[in-house]
């Protein structure tokens, strides 16, 4: 995965708002997705979890190629993300465009 202005990527930030209880089962119930399911769809550049120190959130960080790849992708599997519910209190998913970008030199 890469960072960029470019504007050649769909990137897709998810933010679950969960309890410290139900945040290591939906952060297993998102790998095994990941894993079994995501791994190889067409366009799909890469993902990642995040979880907060206070465990109230999950954030997914993925990018796609294309819009088109990104929809198709959700079109196919709607009625999954349905199920997310059960470990998630709010569910907040958005595509980005990057605003601003700083690169330490030499990383």
């Amino acid at each position: 995965m890469r960072i960029t202005q470019e504007g050649n990527v769909v990137t897709l930030i998810n933010v679950f708002e969960t309890t410290p209880e139900q945040q290591q089962q939906l952060v297993d119930q998102w790998t095994r997705f990941t894993e079994e399911q995501v791994k190889g769809e067409p366009g799909l550049i890469g993902a990642a979890l995040h979880t907060s120190i206070d465990g109230t959130r999950v954030i997914n960080y993925a990018q796609w190629r294309s819009d088109a790849d990104f929809h198709r992708f959700l079109n196919k599997y709607r009625e999954q993300f349905a199920q997310w519910g059960q470990n998630a209190l709010r569910i907040d998913p958005h595509t980005y465009d990057v605003a601003y970008l700083y690169e330490q030199a030499g990383e």
